[in-house]
């Protein structure tokens, strides 16, 4: 079960990697076209319709390994989809890490254990791409929770065997993303509420005696800094985070610790943000609040979809327009 406040969606920039030889238009209609063996005039609703198929077809046929997770497409009531006019495919994954080396066993029989090996630990996962047929460039939104996920390794393989083709187009790039309606959101009123560091530290860098060592493996070390009298505006997180940076724990600058969150607070909102080295946040939106999720911590994935469709049009508000092909 996951935590309804852990729910969380990531917003990605992707652009198309046309091979250096390649001469012929950089456009996902060109890739389009190349994947699917369509007529070079088809219309484009047509094409996003073929295009569309061809992922399914792949995406749906039966669970992808990706390093030690695993996931497939729940292909069912409309769940996934697409809307050419809007340039737009989206979804939900099931999915998550491989059981190997565990075992289930019944609450009341702790006698009897089946191994988990093959088998997969499903979480759902909802994914949005924006492929517009008269760019290069394309956003992704990925809804995680704040276990382990499967964002990168579907990212991964979709680059690599649908995003891609073999004789014109690398592996898209990618970087993250946050539409500037998030930032101007919070750093117009928002106020730094509390920075926390977190990193996970080995009984062995801690302390050598092997008394202290036989207690636990490892520690989870979390620092927490709260402004006392005030809050801090975000447009002040900054200069509020540089100095804390340069400061130790065990020999461990605070700069290098895993995990960098900012909580911030808009009127009565708190979201927290991950910081992207000292004064920026990471595009990971915080869905509680926003969207009806359950006690389980599952999303309401129609609702979740027309979030992302707010989004979209936000991002979209803020680029500069292209010429329809």
């Amino acid at each position: 079960m996951n935590k309804p406040e852990s729910v969380r969606l990531e917003v990605f920039k992707f652009n198309l990697s046309p091979r250096k030889s390649y001469k012929g238009t950089n456009s996902f209609r060109d890739l389009f076209i190349k994947r699917t063996e369509e007529p070079a005039n088809i219309e484009n609703t047509k094409l996003y319709s073929s295009f569309f198929k061809h992922m399914i077809s792949i995406l749906d046929s039966e669970y992808k390994v990706v390093r030690n997770k695993a996931f497939t497409l729940i292909n069912e009531n409309n769940q996934t989809s697409f809307s050419a006019p809007k340039n737009i495919i989206y979804g939900v994954l099931e999915g998550g890490q491989m059981g190997e080396g565990k075992t289930r066993r019944k609450l009341k029989n702790k006698t009897n254990s089946n191994s988990l090996d093959g088998d997969v630990i499903n979480d759902k996962y909802f994914f949005y791409i924006y492929a517009p047929l008269n760019d290069s460039n394309g956003y992704i939104m990925f809804q995680i929770y704040q276990q382990d996920n499967i964002r990168e390794e579907f990212m991964s393989f979709i680059f690599k065997e649908i995003y891609k083709n073999d004789t014109d187009y690398n592996m898209p790039n990618y970087d993250v993303f946050i539409p500037q309606s998030i930032k101007d959101e919070f750093k117009s009123s928002a106020k730094v509420k509390e920075l926390k560091f977190t990193e996970t530290i080995l009984s062995t860098e801690i302390e050598k005696s092997a008394s202290f060592m036989s207690i636990n493996e490892s520690y989870k070390i979390e620092i927490k800094i709260t402004p006392v009298k005030s809050k801090i505006q975000m447009s002040l997180l900054d200069t509020l985070v540089q100095p804390f940076l340069k400061k130790t724990f065990n020999g461990i600058g605070l700069d290098n610790f895993d995990k960098k969150n900012v909580v911030l607070k808009n009127n009565k909102k708190t979201a927290t943000f991950e910081m992207d080295g000292a004064g920026d946040i990471m595009p990971r939106i915080y869905l509680k609040g926003k969207i009806p999720i359950s006690q389980f911590g599952v999303p309401d994935f129609d609702e979740l979809k027309k979030y992302c469709d707010g989004i979209l049009e936000g991002i979209l508000s803020e680029q500069p327009k292209v010429k329809e092909i």
